[in-house]
């Protein structure tokens, strides 16, 4: 019997757990590295900064991504845990994850990943040669067939060229570092960015700060977690059919996030255009801008000792830390391999392979997108063991260069520049469509009116690519059922009854909209649709 082909997976955080489990699937021998005592990634939380880590879960971090959306595809969290997790929560989850498969005999804690090269036979095998470190700082040179590199990108901190900067005589620190809020106590401190962790910290520092200035660059529309009836936002946002018109999401969300605040008035409406707006999440700041605590300004563009100024030539005195939350760049320190042109510009088809090499390397999870990153990674881990497997052949260079260039053109065109901003579930259907996981008219047609029905017009959950296609899993429909009935809320230890009758009509409804589902398939079927 022939040996198992191994795969060398760097990083053993959310992406790298669904590699490994990934390459089992397809019957590759995975050999995961991870530099740190334990794993779980950005997810593992330590007092103290570690060296190399790139960002950090700080200590009171609430995830912004539901359960239902923030899970992989055959692995729902448990029904006691609440909508939106606590950083412990999640780590538990990881550690179940990797329980309950047997994914941590296959992971090599306190190993750094030092280089990895192509082996020398490499124009002949397209193997490569990994060099690792262990805790005790002895290197070891090893030959895999295939790589995956599940290290994130989060580990470059991208700050802004501000005039002045080298001169502040204050604090600056950048988000990828920040535990908590305790050192800003009583204290004029200044956040720069417009997404998720500039929100979360500024909300934390509020607490303790004399005041907190919000510098909000372009402006953003601040979405809140929770929408009507106590829906996360995520389950009412990410669904099928409000990306068939990409100005109707747009609206939607501008909509969902004026209703809580007017975000004109209180200085957050973005002047970009609607393709290159972003969207920060968040239940918190709203009602902190209202209540003074945070003041929102305008584009900062100078620095002094104690001062900053911004470009409507408003000028804040005796300041005394400035916290950049901008994001980052993407980085990999352990390969020579071009991955990244001088410009920023990636050639990496669906986010994973090198176009110019042969497809023996990928990157899993290294994306940057406006929504849940475990079920993404995971779609890419599993189309990358399937085309190291033999199982799964990629298109022609050609086709895979064409796609590439589209992809780099309609985000030089929406950002100006290279800023892999990636639109989650648009592209987490273009991997999974590559995959094979992703349904026929008759896959929908089998599967009933009312799984029909909700993949389009429910949530676009994780377990709908476990449905279809290599790998299924026998419980996706009852997760499916489950996520949409009870994914509002966790389990409560008071119980209210419904109002007599809502049973009954939610039966009706069932059946008048499972009615019109079948006819809708028919028709398209006949091709009698529209004419």
């Amino acid at each position: 019997m022939a040996a198992r082909k191994r795969v060398a997976i760097v990083g053993a955080g959310l992406a790298g757990l669904a590699a490994i489990k990934s390459c089992l699937e397809e019957g590759l021998e995975p050999v995961c590295f991870e530099q740190y005592d334990k794993f779980g990634g950005v997810w593992y939380y330590t007092e103290e900064y570690r060296e190399g880590q790139g960002a950090r879960a700080f200590e009171y971090l609430t995830t912004n991504v539901s359960r239902e959306m923030f899970c992989f595809s055959d692995f729902p969290y448990p029904p006691h845990i609440p909508p939106f997790m606590t950083r412990t929560m999640v780590y538990d989850y990881i550690l179940s994850y990797c329980e309950t498969f047997g994914l941590g005999k296959y992971i090599h804690l306190n190993t750094r990943v030092n280089d990895i090269k192509k082996s020398r036979d490499y124009n002949v095998t397209g193997r490569w040669e990994v060099e690792t470190m262990d805790s005790e700082k002895k290197t070891k040179r090893d030959i895999f067939d295939f790589v995956m590199i599940c290290s994130g990108f989060y580990k470059k901190p991208r700050t802004p060229d501000i005039k002045g900067l080298d001169t502040f005589k204050g604090s600056i620190e950048h988000s990828m570092r920040f535990k908590d809020a305790l050192q800003y106590r009583d204290k004029s401190v200044l956040i720069v960015g417009n997404s998720h962790s500039s929100g979360d910290t500024a909300a934390a520092c509020s607490a303790y700060a004399q005041q907190v200035y919000y510098c909000v660059g372009d402006g953003m529309y601040m979405l809140p977690l929770c929408v009507k009836n106590g829906q996360p936002w995520d389950m009412a946002i990410f669904k099928r059919c409000n990306y068939w018109n990409p100005d109707k999401i747009f609206e939607l969300e501008k909509a969902l996030s004026n209703e809580r605040l007017d975000h004109r008035r209180a200085g957050l409406a973005p002047s970009t255009p609607p393709s290159s707006t972003r969207i920060m999440l968040s239940d918190r700041v709203q009602y902190i801008i209202m209540s003074g605590r945070i003041k929102v300004v305008n584009r900062l563009v100078r620095l002094g000792p104690h001062e900053a100024e911004f470009d409507d030539g408003t000028v804040i005195k005796n300041l005394d830390a400035v916290l950049f939350a901008t994001g980052y760049d993407f980085f990999i320190d352990f390969t020579d391999e071009p991955l990244q042109g001088a410009d920023g510009k990636l050639s990496l088809y669906k986010m994973m392979f090198p176009l110019h090499q042969q497809h023996t390397l990928s990157v899993i999870g290294c994306v940057d997108s406006d929504g849940p990153i475990p079920p993404l990674a995971e779609l890419q881990g599993r189309l990358a063991a399937r085309v190291y497997a033999g199982n799964h052949q990629l298109p022609s260079l050609k086709v895979m260069a064409d796609v590439v260039e589209k992809m780099n053109s309609s985000l030089f065109e929406k950002f100006g520049r290279y800023k892999y901003l990636i639109p989650n579930l648009v592209f987490r259907d273009e991997v999974a469509e590559e995959l094979g996981v992703t349904p026929s008219l008759l896959d929908l047609i089998k599967a009933g009116p009312r799984l029909a029905y909700l993949y389009y017009y429910g949530p676009a959950l994780p377990y709908h690519f476990r449905l279809w296609g290599p790998h299924t899993w026998s419980g996706a429909k009852k997760a499916i059922n489950y996520a949409v009935e009870h994914g509002h809320y966790a389990k409560q230890m008071r119980n209210v009854q419904p109002p007599d009758g809502a049973g009954e009509n939610y039966f009706f409804r069932f059946i008048i909209v499972s009615t019109v589902v079948v006819l809708l398939a028919l028709a398209y079927q006949r091709g009698t649709f529209f004419g």
